[in-house]
């Protein structure tokens, strides 16, 4: 109880920059390394060639995927506001229109879903998501190129990468409360 009370109050506009902020850097600064560790993967038998900078796909499936874990993790109330804030800053941030934003953003939510089902698992449907938006599947062995499926353990790698760009709810619902 006495936790609650001793809590940081933060704006949802606060919040959202934050949000768009992280994700920004993630873009910038963990793309290349993911993209590295991509190309390099045992599991391959011929390398991607990810470029650093073909960074697109990946800020929709974060910004997606964490939309998705935020829906989970606070009331819906607060969360359609954040998420409404979040898409103006993503516009703005990205230069592209909100109507397009809100395009992508159902798009990338419906693939996920339907390429994860009929699992609820966002950070598998993240990570799967990378795999086919960015057609790794051809780089595989015959086995898994055949049946364009991600091989196992280049998925549990990929898992354990992309869980370093999932918002941190917990976290952050234990520290601060929202105006």
């Amino acid at each position: 109880m006495l936790k609650s009370l001793f809590k940081k109050r933060i704006s949802e506009d606060k919040l959202s920059n934050a949000l768009i902020n992280s994700l920004v850097e993630a873009m910038e600064n963990g793309f290349g390394d993911i993209a590295e560790l991509i190309n390099n993967d045992p599991d391959f038998i011929k390398n991607p060639n990810i470029q650093k900078d073909a960074y697109d796909k990946f800020l929709f499936i974060l910004f997606v995927g964490n939309l998705d874990i935020m829906s989970k993790s606070i009331d819906s109330e607060n969360a359609d506001a954040i998420e409404e804030k979040l898409i103006v800053k993503f516009s703005q941030v990205f230069g592209m229109e909100e109507e397009t934003i809100l395009r992508y953003v159902k798009e990338y939510s419906d693939f996920m879903g339907r390429i994860n089902y009929p699992s609820k698992n966002v950070l598998y449907a993240m990570s799967k998501s990378i795999f086919y938006k960015y057609k790794l599947s051809q780089y595989q062995e015959d086995y898994f190129k055949e049946m364009n499926t991600p091989n196992p353990m280049f998925l549990k790698r990929l898992n354990d990468i992309v869980e370093n760009f999932i918002w941190d709810w917990d976290y952050f619902l234990d520290k601060y409360k929202m105006d």
